[in-house]
């Protein structure tokens, strides 16, 4: 019972964490050149 408990909250823990690393480290470009150039 311990060890399911205990393996859960790894597991979910690790799941939160590389969520979290992903946001910080995904640093979205900004877009450059063919927006710009667009002409209605």
């Amino acid at each position: 019972m311990f060890k399911s408990n205990l393996l859960k909250a790894i597991v979910a823990i690790a799941i939160i964490a590389g969520g979290i690393y992903v946001i910080v480290l995904d640093e979205p470009a900004v877009p450059t050149g063919d927006i710009n150039s667009i002409r209605p």
